[in-house]
């Protein structure tokens, strides 16, 4: 989701950025390179270390070795153009021998859903797989479902209706989103089929059917398309790499062959961690002579003259700043405590109607040996609501398989391909979202002794590892409070509306980045818009 109407920034503008996360440090590093005649101040008031969520923690195993712990996202998905402005910036500032990338031939690459039964399915990637797929009570009603959706009258109008309700209608049944796009939507947003807008999660199914009537018949269509298109054996830039190309004079040959090595690659991942990223452009900025970096609490956003304030607080004292523009980089729970309600109350009351599911990471690691069944090793698994599940999992993944998976990007990179590989466990569960909330709404966070006791219990039924390597691994539990928007049903009208009114109420002076108003919800979706709405300001 993009602004359409930002107030371009006058000479020797000033610029506040709040929140220190991607968003924050990206939008910050472009508007920067665009308008170095622009002072910025890139405030981070929740968070002591840049990346916001994402968090590569250093620490030491049972032994006292340093290891590293995800304790947020890992990857980055390697088809997106948020990916290749990320990885320019890296190559840009001497960290190409930090990138790693996974092959679609490699086991990384597979995956597994949980059955109704609690067995490991493989997620089809060769005829044989199929085949055990097929048999499995999680494909009941597949075929039917598929075979017939092209007959299927079409949705008239385009209110929004929840995920589930889409699949049921497009399918002819419940058992598709049941038994797995609930695992898939439970992987990514931490939520429920039953309550997710399918115009803001399944965009392109809810726009397939509008246009096409059918979801088989629009991927025919497109298909069709791509083979007749002159440029189906001449790829050209994107429209948004084309923007970075002409915006920050970059090669366009170049960026095209980044993008088109990116694109052989489903993942990416980093040595030391994701956190790799943020650290690298946090760096950069300190480096920027019209970039300033406080760590002030923001408490209040006014607006006097035509000119916006920002009220700040360190140390019990409070000062107020000037700017030409804010920037906010944080879930809209915290902007709605910052923004007056003078101005408007019914924005606050909008972004009040915003909800959050809150995830739980328990990460395991065992030295020495490797516990995870050689026939599971993969990127992991999801859960989907067919399951019983009663410890409440998202999904597992399988950090130790990712990581002996990656090999180096780039061909110059010190990161030898052939260096011994050490044995040993580790692994990543995510537990609750939207299975912690209760009727009421509430959000009910097990205390950390019994969430380790939980995922134990699923560790040992899924895959069968042993009480006493559960017990002699190091277990490292996170509570990644409100991380997550819940786009529920109505949402995109919901934001829309939030846009709308803070671009009138602040002159077009106020803008959001983030995940709640981003085109999609990775790492790579909020990079991209940070881009734009810098591009947008210049």
């Amino acid at each position: 989701m993009q602004f359409q109407q930002l107030t371009k920034l006058p000479t020797n503008a000033r610029v506040g950025v709040v929140g220190g996360g991607i968003s924050g440090l990206f939008f910050t590093y472009f508007l920067g390179k665009l308008r170095p005649d622009v002072h910025i101040t890139l405030m981070d008031p929740n968070h002591g270390r840049p990346g916001g969520w994402i968090n590569s923690w250093q620490t030491n195993d049972k032994s006292g070795k340093d290891i590293m712990i995800e304790r947020g996202p890992r990857t980055l998905r390697g088809v997106s153009d948020g990916t290749v402005l990320m990885i320019d910036a890296l190559e840009q500032h001497g960290q190409a021998d930090k990138i790693k990338c996974i092959e679609k031939t490699a086991k990384a690459n597979k995956k597994f859903l949980l059955d109704p039964n609690s067995h490991l399915i493989q997620v089809p990637d060769s005829w044989n797989s199929l085949g055990k797929f097929y048999s499995n009570p999680i494909s009941k009603g597949l075929a039917t479902s598929i075979l017939f959706e092209w007959a299927r009258a079409k949705k008239i109008g385009e209110e929004d209706e929840s995920v589930a309700q889409l699949i049921k209608r497009r399918f002819g049944k419940s058992n598709l989103g049941d038994n797995i796009m609930s695992a898939i939507y439970n992987g990514i947003y931490a939520d429920d089929i039953a309550t997710l807008s399918a115009k803001k999660v399944s965009a392109n199914l809810f726009k397939d059917e509008q246009n096409y009537g059918s979801t088989l018949k629009a991927a025919l269509a497109k298909w069709w398309k791509q083979i007749g298109s002159k440029d189906f054996n001449s790829p050209k830039l994107s429209p948004v790499l084309q923007k970075y190309k002409e915006n920050f004079g970059k090669n366009g040959d170049g960026i095209l062959k980044l993008s088109k090595k990116l694109k052989e690659y489903p993942m990416l991942s980093f040595s030391g961690g994701l956190s790799v990223v943020p650290n690298t452009i946090a760096t950069a900025l300190k480096s920027m002579p019209n970039v300033l970096i406080m760590d002030e609490k923001v408490t209040k956003l006014g607006l006097k003259n035509n000119k916006l304030q920002l009220e700040l607080s360190s140390k019990n004292v409070v000062t107020s700043k000037d700017f030409d523009h804010v920037r906010f980089s944080l879930t809209p729970n915290y902007i709605q405590n910052i923004i007056t309600k003078d101005i408007n109350p019914s924005l606050n009351d909008k972004l009040q109607k915003i909800k959050y599911n809150t995830v739980l990471l328990v990460n395991f690691y065992l030295p020495g040996k490797d516990v995870i069944t050689e026939k599971y090793h993969s990127f992991g698994y999801l859960i989907p609501n067919s399951n019983p599940n009663p410890e409440k999992l998202l999904g597992v993944i399988f950090d130790s398989v990712i990581e002996q998976s990656a090999k180096a990007l780039f061909s110059t990179s010190t990161n030898s391909t052939s260096a011994v590989k050490q044995t040993y466990t580790k692994l990543t569960a995510m537990v609750g979202g939207h299975l912690l909330n209760d009727a009421a709404g509430n959000t009910l966070i097990p205390d950390e002794k019994t969430a380790i006791s939980q995922v134990k219990n699923a560790l040992r039924k899924h895959l069968n590892i042993a009480t006493e390597d559960l017990d002699a691994g190091l277990w490292v539990y996170t509570v990644a409070k409100d991380c997550l928007p819940r786009f529920s049903v109505g949402y995109q009208d919901l934001a829309e509306s939030i846009e709308e009114e803070v671009i009138k109420d602040y002159n077009g002076q106020v803008s959001f980045g983030g995940m709640a108003f981003a085109r999609g919800p990775g790492v790579p979706d909020v990079v991209t818009d940070s881009m734009l709405d810098a591009i947008k300001l210049k």
